[in-house]
């Protein structure tokens, strides 16, 4: 059971939700296949082997949009989004180079509203109430140490989203992505009560459909400080400061100025906040409560964000 305590708060290694919707730029090829700060503290640290069940949850309602230099966009532009992700991971008993070998699977629902009045008056507005681009992980490998964790994955993410290039509110993104997990959590005492982690995300996006554009490479970084709580056999909390970071760091394939792409302009963002866990114990399950502020964006929408996670070990 002291194993379990340990972990419950945990789930992650290569188990971040992947929902273009939540896209943390928005800029030649709007979007993203893997939306940043849905993970946090410990956030690179995997549970042990068994079926585990995770939903994410995502409030992002951003009426400001900033352009290529970081100033706020012209016009008057809403997006409002609630996105629930359902996740199926299995660690196994299997080791490879001494560590839980595990798979996953992500299905996420979205409920999202793009409306926009350009500085000529012209409103347009799109919605979209379905599924999204699903993700499979099919190889994931996470190591358990004494005063460090660390994790290593391998992701697809299939276009089985809607996707129109002049609706902005389509739930997929058009496009196949390749994703590598990396990340390495480290504890400063020997009970594991204090803890700083770091993961990141590299994605490499295939040619998205309708606009011929093969969307730039992209880094995400996610990382949180915490310090773990037991009020008594029953409760746990683990409060933290938690943050991430978004970067694409290539060139999009090509202008398509019809879509209004231009294929050197690249997104940026970042984000600060706060989580706390709460974890009832004799069930393993556990309420992640995440708020974060963005800053420093180009390319994107600005705003704060809410995520609510939920999960259920077995």
């Amino acid at each position: 059971m002291l194993r379990n305590r340990k972990w419950l708060g945990t789930l992650a290694g290569g188990l971040a939700m992947v929902l273009g919707v939540f896209s943390s730029g928005w800029a030649a090829t709007p979007g993203t296949h893997y939306n940043y700060g849905l993970e946090g503290v410990t956030g690179a640290t995997a549970p042990p082997p068994g079926w585990h069940y995770r939903m994410y949850n995502l409030w992002y309602n951003p009426n400001e949009f900033k352009d290529n230099n970081g100033n706020t966009a012209p016009g008057n532009t809403e997006l409002d989004v609630f996105a629930s992700a359902q996740r199926i991971i299995h660690v196994t008993t299997i080791k490879i180079l001494g560590a839980d070998y595990f798979y996953d699977f992500v299905f996420p629902l979205l409920d999202q509203d793009f409306s926009t009045v350009t500085p000529n008056g012209v409103f347009s507005d799109s919605h979209s109430f379905t599924l999204g681009d699903i993700e499979i992980e099919p190889f994931g490998l996470a190591w358990h140490q004494p005063r460090w964790d660390a994790v290593f994955a391998l992701a697809v993410v299939l276009p089985t989203g809607h996707f129109e290039g002049d609706e902005p509110a389509s739930p997929g993104l058009g496009y196949w992505s390749g994703r590598l997990t990396l990340g390495g959590t480290y504890y400063f005492d020997d009970k594991k009560t204090w803890s700083a982690s770091v993961l990141t995300r590299t994605l490499i996006n295939g040619e998205q459909e309708d606009t011929e554009v093969r969307p730039g490479s992209e880094l995400v970084a996610e990382y949180g400080v915490g310090k773990e709580f037991t009020v008594n056999n029953i409760w746990m909390i683990r409060p933290g400061l938690t943050g991430a970071s978004y970067w694409q760091f290539s060139d999009d394939s090509k202008d398509n100025l019809a879509y209004g792409i231009v294929a050197d302009q690249h997104k940026r963002a970042h984000a600060a906040g706060a989580e706390i866990n709460v974890f009832y114990l004799p069930m393993l399950f556990q309420v992640n409560l995440r708020y974060l502020q963005e800053y420093g964006v180009e390319n994107g929408p600005e705003e704060s964000r809410f995520i609510a996670t939920l999960t259920k070990s077995f």
